[in-house]
């Protein structure tokens, strides 16, 4: 069977993490790597990918992303690395 037709048809959806169970950098990396290689429009590439590891930052983020929302739970449910995707309003495609 096709590899990526595998990958997409065995998938999961992750809503609860240990938050004390931090991934390794090199698992951390490969994530980083694979959002680097997702399409973007008009192939500008001009996201910016920002790895959140500090748990006080991770919490606070947590915080302002849930008021946002209008919700009182972490919209990261418990995930120890959060990843911030960031795009230039700049460009027409940033949203």
């Amino acid at each position: 069977m096709n590899e990526t037709l595998n990958v997409l048809e065995t998938r999961r959806s992750v809503r609860g993490f240990d938050p004390e169970r931090m991934p390794s950098d090199e698992l951390i990396e490969q994530v980083v790597r694979a959002g680097e290689y997702a399409p973007t429009g008009r192939g500008m590439q001009s996201p910016r990918m920002v790895v959140v590891t500090n748990k006080a930052v991770r919490d606070k983020l947590s915080q302002l992303n849930a008021e946002v929302m209008g919700v009182e739970s972490d919209p990261f449910y418990g995930a120890p690395v959060i990843i911030l995707v960031l795009a230039d309003r700049a460009r027409p495609t940033y949203i």
